[in-house]
């Protein structure tokens, strides 16, 4: 984790210019780059606190482009590194660590926060791995009044697993929600919520539903920028099937989240 904080930093150094900022980091905005334009994005999150001992690091190496105006794409690399309980061994902690597949990401925006009422951009995901296949659609909607911005993502993820004769589909549901106030040019912050609701068919009901929320602070400064999220799990709006007794959905989700992504351009 350290290392890859420290890289992240040491990108940010170099190369003259100004960024594209993103003001959140679970909450996308409507801007693009312009055409031609690059920029490098190093993400790390951390979700910890589950029923048992649970410690994930995830990884994210995105390469941005902006292809015509209006239209960029992107390119991640995505690993993972974790600790939990051994289930067969209560009591004693396990690694796990892996390459997590490569994901494509366009995203085409329509109308601006600035210059137009609200800020409208759609936002297509695909993720491949081995034996999985994830497709995130994203409803992006911003605006900028005076010093303050709000932006709004409504998400849709169906995921596939595959395994030998057999295959599985999940769902993702999600609202995110981002508010934040510009105390300079340079530096923001605000408020994240995310509210997750998962089901395992599109006919089913939700398995549960949860809300996170926390503080999300950002800096830029002429070619580089660095925002970090930290969300906390909220009493859940529907509790786990699992585990029903528990305010927390802490089964299949975290009590923490903590995300940090840099970027450069060039």
């Amino acid at each position: 984790m350290i290392l890859f904080l420290l890289a992240a930093l040491s990108l940010a150094a170099v190369s003259p210019g100004a960024a594209t900022e993103r003001r959140f980091t679970y909450t996308y905005e409507s801007g693009v780059l312009p055409a031609g334009v690059k920029e490098l994005e190093p993400w790390l999150t951390w979700r910890a606190g589950r029923t048992s001992y649970f410690s994930e690091f995830d990884y994210r190496l995105e390469y941005e482009v902006g292809l015509v105006d209006r239209l960029q794409t992107s390119l991640y690399l995505n690993w993972h590194q974790a600790t939990h309980e051994d289930p067969a061994n209560p009591g004693q902690k396990v690694g796990d660590q892996g390459f997590d597949g490569i994901s494509s990401e366009w995203k085409y925006k329509l109308w601006d926060p600035v210059a137009d009422a609200l800020g409208l951009a759609f936002y297509q995901e695909y993720t491949f791995q081995s034996d999985e296949f994830g497709w995130e659609s994203k409803l992006i909607l911003d605006k900028k009044f005076g010093d303050n911005l709000v932006a709004y993502n409504a998400v849709v993820e169906p995921e596939w697993e595959f395994g030998p004769g057999h295959s599985n589909i999940s769902w993702n549901l999600e609202n995110d929600l981002g508010l934040t106030h510009f105390f300079t040019p340079a530096f923001s912050a605000g408020l994240e919520v995310v509210n997750q609701n998962e089901k395992t068919h599109p006919g089913s009901g939700f398995t549960d539903s949860v809300i996170f929320a926390g503080p999300v602070a950002s800096y830029a400064h002429e070619n580089w920028w660095l925002t970090a999220t930290l969300l906390r799990q909220l009493p859940a709006l529907q509790r786990s099937v699992a585990n029903p007794q528990d305010s927390l959905v802490l089964d299949n989700h975290e009590k923490f989240n903590f995300r940090i992504i840099g970027s450069i351009r060039f």
